[in-house]
């Protein structure tokens, strides 16, 4: 099958980790791969064009562009005649997203999440824990959600606190949610040879093979057995063992892993990170880093992790790749932890910047959740009263991130949109440094390393910033500052 490019036509594939490559116009050519996941966030095997056309097949496909056309070598659903980029993603979404309404925890979106994985990387304990919930309240920050993240446990796959770190995990959960905290844990489909139920699982068939023997999963921490997730012993066995953590008082699960790169293709790499999704979308506080085409699941999704740097794998990466990740579907999720989750960016310099830290905030002040681990005052000292203006301004437009959120759970359309998704045709598709917050407000956060100035055309239409109103798509040049926010709001 081949499709021709049209004349001034650009296609956005809903696949977060090419945010930053899309659109892809006549001049581009290269496969665009929507399968088999080779990316470490998520993917929805779908290709929206800003003329109302898409392309998408429920388990991917791979699609070729060169010389002004794009081929696909097989099957798929191709819809056109659709006008514009939002009204072929409504169609899609529609058609191809499941019924009903997300329903995830309004709580990661009305206040922050808290991490501990750069707070204490490997060695996190319950007095850590507990230190972390009381420094973050110390410094007159709101509790939220706080996420205990690796090494909670003595071996993956064995859910149980570790006796030494955690000598009394339910005296610890009451303190955090009599402190306002609500508690996640962070879990992966792996399991260590090493752990005592390593061989329970082995005898009983609950794990991967490769030729008749364990399959032996390299990934960032270690070799692993893993959990065959299409079984549905595996997956009501790993439910099991989380139902006892919720008994302890736990509200839901980190469900890190499950990439699909990790995977043999005898083992239908999508399918696992599919289904590893929907394990942990039974719980209404989740979050995924990885997965394959679940825009029909309740799962709060998070932005890989980022370096501490301006870059393409840092600062300049957020708002493309949120924007890719809403067309596919999920409108709610972290953009990775401010200043970035790259552990070794801790371990290698002694200081993080504070113009990366608070550029990062500036970013994810009006995305859906703020999602912090290193405690601010660690980078930022005295400054830290320049986060508090940001937390102050998150919270006067609460009641339309609210209001937005419910738009956004019946409709699944994004909460972070492109400007060619609300203005269509009007210019703006490939604008990707600026976004909207539903259909209202401009959001214009400093994304480069000492930007001072950015040179904007306005949509049609009425704006105000500040006191002084803008009308008829006005070119303006405004004046960016890592301490003040621009948002500009649509009259």
């Amino acid at each position: 099958m081949k499709i021709k490019i049209f004349e001034d036509e650009v296609w956005y594939p809903a696949v977060s980790a090419y945010g930053t490559d899309m659109p892809y116009s006549a001049d581009f050519s290269g496969k665009v791969q929507m399968k088999n996941n080779p990316t470490v966030n998520q993917m929805t095997p779908l290709l929206l064009s800003n003329k109302g056309r898409y392309i998408y097949k429920e388990d991917g496909f791979i699609a070729i562009f060169a010389g002004g056309e794009i081929e696909i070598d097989e099957p798929v659903i191709f819809k056109e005649g659709l006008g514009n980029l939002r009204e072929a993603y409504k169609a899609a979404a529609k058609a191809h997203f499941g019924s009903g309404s997300i329903k995830i925890a309004k709580k990661l979106v009305e206040s922050p999440v808290y991490n501990t994985w750069m707070y204490a990387p490997f060695d996190i304990t319950q007095e850590k824990v507990l230190a972390y919930a009381r420094d973050i309240l110390a410094l007159g920050l709101p509790a939220g959600t706080l996420v205990i993240d690796d090494k909670w446990c003595k071996d993956y796959g064995d859910w149980r606190f570790d006796e030494e770190k955690f000598p009394n995990p339910e005296e610890m959960i009451k303190a955090l949610h009599d402190m306002g905290f609500s508690l996640m844990l962070w879990v992966c489909p792996y399991l260590s040879f090493e752990a005592k139920v390593y061989e329970y699982c082995k005898e009983n068939s609950l794990l991967l093979t490769e030729n008749n023997e364990i399959y032996k999963l390299k990934w960032w921490n270690e070799t692993s057995a893993t959990f065959d997730l299409r079984k549905k012993e595996s997956l009501v066995y790993m439910e099991n063992v989380f139902e006892e953590l919720v008994k302890l008082g736990v509200d839901g699960f980190k469900a890190d892993g499950g990439d699909s790169l990790y995977y043999l293709n005898e083992h239908e790499p999508d399918r696992q990170s599919f289904l590893w999704a929907e394990l942990a979308s039974k719980y209404s506080f989740n979050e995924l880093r990885a997965d394959f085409n679940t825009p029909s699941l309740n799962v709060f999704e998070r932005l890989c992790d980022k370096k501490h740097s301006w870059g393409k794998t840092g600062i300049a990466a957020l708002i493309p790749d949120a924007l890719a990740l809403g067309l596919g579907g999920h409108p709610f999720f972290a953009p990775d932890m401010i200043g970035g989750g790259e552990v070794s960016d801790i371990r290698e310099k002694c200081e993080l910047k504070r113009d990366i830290f608070l550029a990062h905030s500036q970013v994810a002040t009006l995305f859906p959740s703020m999602q912090f681990s290193v405690l601010p005052s660690y980078v930022l000292g005295e400054d830290i009263y320049k986060l508090k203006v940001l937390l102050d301004l998150r919270k006067k437009l609460m009641p339309y991130i609210k209001e937005l959120f419910d738009e956004c759970c019946r409709s699944k359309e994004p909460f972070v949109r492109l400007l060619e998704y609300v203005f269509p045709h009007e210019g703006f598709e490939k604008i990707k440094d600026v976004f909207m917050l539903g259909d209202k407000y401009m959001v214009v956060p400093v994304t480069r390393e000492n930007e001072k100035k950015k040179l904007i055309r306005l949509p049609k239409g009425r704006w105000k910033l500040g006191t002084k109103v803008y009308e008829n798509g006005e070119e303006i040049e405004l004046d960016l500052s890592i301490d003040n926010l621009l948002v500009i709001e649509r009259m």
